[in-house]
């Protein structure tokens, strides 16, 4: 399925160029549809949030970080039971170089988050947090190809931290990446220029390529969003994205 939607987006963006110098662009974008094909069967759907909300609350095997009450969410590894993408040991990548955290601990208070490179003793970022569950980065941009650790402390109910290393991906990747999410954007500027319609489609993007973190960061972005979208943020919010489906046995041996 994943190989097929490629496909199509290759071929949108194809159409496009090979279009543009004598089609009037409004022409080509209605010659070709974005549909989503349902994995229990063959039959186009409208995107929406349900749908992606679906995509993100399956349950994860090794899922988001763990230490103790608090569960980092993101940026974490949220890998599915039947992925063929992850490595054990492979060190979580993300595309945003201003990323969002987001956590989740039940009965308990966040008291501080600290983002520091790998190596470091020092944090060269940090918040107090007064009863939020997420927090955006807002330094100076993260440097591709860097790795980085960030850590949650709390009082309740019990002192306790967790931390989670993650690396901005490596800059030609990334730059791919950037240049096919311009494509997305100029695609969606003529169907529906509303902010929440392409963070739906961003979100789409990158949870088909398992950058979980990206999805969420994207999801969470948006200003005004609608009952739905805010409906899925309040599942996923409240969803033990650390609980396991089955045991690790990797991680067991």
């Amino acid at each position: 399925m994943f190989n097929l939607k490629k496909l199509q987006s290759i071929l949108l963006i194809s159409a496009l160029i090979t279009t543009s110098s004598s089609v009037p662009l409004q022409a080509a974008i209605r010659q070709q549809p974005h549909p989503v094909l349902t994995e229990s069967n063959e039959t186009y759907l409208a995107l929406s949030w349900g749908d992606i909300w679906k995509k993100l609350r399956r349950k994860r095997k090794g899922g988001g970080g763990r230490g103790g009450a608090i569960c980092a969410i993101a940026p974490a590894k949220l890998v599915d039971a039947d992925s063929l993408h992850s490595k054990q040991g492979e060190i979580l990548e993300i595309w945003s170089d201003r990323p969002l955290f987001l956590w989740n601990i039940p009965g308990g208070t966040v008291t501080r988050i600290e983002l520091s490179r790998q190596g470091d003793k020092e944090a060269f970022w940090n918040r107090p947090i007064k009863g939020e569950t997420r927090a955006v980065y807002d330094g100076e941009p993260l440097q591709p190809g860097q790795s980085y650790v960030w850590k949650l402390s709390a009082s309740e109910p019990y002192p306790i931290e967790t931390s989670v290393m993650f690396q901005v991906m490596e800059p030609e990747t990334r730059d791919r990446i950037s240049a096919e999410l311009i494509s997305i954007a100029l695609v969606q500027q003529l169907k529906d220029p509303s902010p929440e319609a392409l963070a739906m489609e961003k979100v789409h993007y990158f949870a088909e390529r398992e950058l979980w973190s990206d999805a969420l960061r994207e999801l969470y972005s948006v200003p005004n969003p609608s009952a739905e979208l805010r409906n899925a943020i309040a599942l996923l919010q409240a969803h033990d994205f650390c609980a396991e489906d089955e045991p690790n046995v990797s991680a067991s041996q």
